[in-house]
């Protein structure tokens, strides 16, 4: 069989394109520090980095759903610990109220303290969060939860709809709580009487004007109600609390998730450096070796032999 002198340059020429091409391509990995420079150096490779960048990514739209929830419920929670404060102080008022002692102009003071009360916690329901959205207005974030009707009656403007979030490929999370739950209502039952549904803020408005009539029954009877309104508010502070527990929980399964799918992920993905420049010398010297055996070799020639 014979080679010919331009099949033995051909040979030689492809073997060194071939060496210098993985040359240029473990650099290129040493370079990027990543296994595949292009999706076409593996497909099936780059389909599985493709699938866990996109689970990596899903957890971080969940774990910003996380923080979005736990920033409104710890707007709520204190907002609500501030109400708790109000009602405690409204409280010692009508139990001072109740002092045989005081005169009517005495209670007519009383009342106006427990107005500005009143006022300070309807600003509470009408609280923003930092969106600037309301809180307690269910999905109806850009109407205040509570305002004064024609008749100047303080009333719930929102819905009964709870905004959710998801939080893992099976959980959502409800970000808020209509106002008229938080704030909610009781039912005033007298002797002779039907049974009356009240609203929150009619519940401290009817004992303002107790207090401004000198009504000594309405008095006693704002004591009972306001403590119904403080077990109603402190029921809502368990609620967000146990939420903001699922938060932290959901939090720190979501991190454990996330850390799984990167460790994954860098398996796949990353370069083993020490291999690759192992190999890339081990290339370069065959690559060498080839070359200076290339230029011996193109110099023989049978006249070398002649002379």
């Amino acid at each position: 069989m014979r080679i010919s002198t331009a099949q033995m340059f051909q040979k030689a020429v492809t073997q060194m394109t071939t060496q210098q091409a993985e040359v240029a391509d473990l650099q290129a990995k040493l370079a990027t520090g990543k296994q595949l420079v292009k999706p076409s150096d593996n497909a099936d490779q780059s389909g599985l980095i493709q699938r866990l960048r996109s689970a990596v990514d899903r957890q971080q739209v969940y774990q910003n759903s996380l923080e979005k929830i736990g920033e409104r419920l710890g707007a709520e929670e204190t907002a609500l610990l501030s109400g708790e404060k109000l009602l405690h102080r409204i409280r010692e008022l009508a139990v001072r109220a109740t002092n045989g002692t005081l005169s009517a102009s005495d209670r007519q003071i009383i009342a106006r303290e427990v107005t500005a009360l009143r006022d300070e916690f309807l600003a509470l329901a009408n609280t923003r969060d930092h969106s600037d959205n309301y809180l307690f207005s269910g999905s109806m974030v850009t109407t205040p939860a509570f305002a004064a009707d024609s008749a100047g009656q303080i009333t719930y403007r929102g819905d009964d709809n709870f905004i959710s979030l998801k939080v893992s490929e099976q959980r959502s999370l409800a970000i808020n709580r209509p106002g008229d739950e938080v704030f909610a209502s009781l039912l005033r039952t007298a002797p002779g009487e039907a049974d009356q549904r009240v609203g929150f803020f009619a519940v401290l408005d009817d004992f303002i004007g107790a207090l401004q009539s000198d009504d000594s029954g309405g008095i006693e009877r704002a004591i009972s109600e306001v403590d119904q309104l403080s077990e109603s508010l402190a029921l809502g502070l368990a609620d967000v609390g146990s939420r903001l527990e699922v938060v932290a929980s959901q939090t720190a399964v979501l991190e454990d998730t996330t850390l799984r799918y990167q460790m994954l992920l860098s398996d796949v993905e990353d370069l083993d450096y020490a291999s690759a420049v192992t190999k890339l010398s081990s290339e370069i010297m065959s690559l060498e070796a080839a070359q200076s055996s290339f230029v011996k070799i193109s110099q023989l020639s049978l006249f070398n032999f002649i002379k």
